[in-house]
């Protein structure tokens, strides 16, 4: 094994995934006909196939129009890019990425719905600073999200942050510490660690680069703390 193999070994982070969530109502779809239809009960499967039904033509317009600006804005050919929609999940999947937007109705208020839309599978950190493919992207997302390879301590990870007397850094836990959440002066999201994930969450909606960014200055603020080196290395 070279030296390159192994510092991707040591490396935490194996998935990064940008997410976006919003909510809504069943009977607010336009295809909703409060003379024949009613609002789930219960999130069966029936109930889903028909929430798949009346979030069609709202995604088949969303996925349609976002499989023509990746088209122009990334210069793709046919064999680059393709679109599936199918039971209340729209699918781009491209040679640079995969983007899927999905309507689920919630198990415990099966009269609204989430929908979630999620970049993977992303080629290089490179794309998410692309200019035409964040203006093509615009701003779908709330959250970044890392996933480890193995368990991390929190406590670790707290007693890194607190015994390197950053003055820019401030973190919160329980005494469980199931979770941390680090806050760093000057920047907006929230930085929560568990011992599975990293996940970056923003107040409101932006683009990839904006998620990328704010990763990057966390990278920076805690990059002298030893046990959260592997967990900041994205290994692109």
């Amino acid at each position: 094994m070279d030296e390159t193999e192994k510092g991707a070994d040591k490396r935490l982070i194996q998935q990064l995934t940008l997410v976006g969530e919003q909510e809504g109502l069943v009977k607010r779809f336009s295809g909703f006909d409060k003379s024949r239809h009613t609002v789930p009960k219960f999130a069966s499967d029936r109930a889903q196939q028909f929430l798949a039904r009346l979030a069609e033509p709202e995604l088949v317009e969303w996925s349609e129009e976002l499989f023509a600006a990746y088209r122009n804005a990334m210069n793709y050919r046919r064999r680059d890019i393709s679109l599936v929609v199918e039971g209340g999940v729209a699918r781009i999947e491209s040679k640079d990425f995969v983007l899927e937007r999905r309507y689920l109705l919630f198990n415990d208020s099966p009269d609204s719905y989430l929908v979630e839309t999620e970049l993977m599978n992303a080629s290089s950190l490179d794309l998410f600073e692309h200019e035409p493919f964040n203006q093509a992207t615009g701003s779908l997302f709330e959250r970044m999200r890392c996933l480890f390879k193995r368990e991390v301590s929190v406590e670790s990870m707290v007693d890194g942050i607190e015994d390197g007397s950053l003055s820019q850094v401030t973190v919160d836990y329980p005494s469980t510490c199931e979770y941390c959440e680090a806050r760093i002066e000057g920047l907006d999201p929230v930085f929560r660690f568990d011992s599975a994930s990293l996940e970056i969450r923003f107040r409101s909606y932006g683009m990839p680069r904006q998620m990328i960014q704010a990763y990057r200055a966390m990278a920076g603020e805690l990059a002298s703390v030893d046990v959260l080196k592997d967990a900041l290395s994205l290994g692109y």
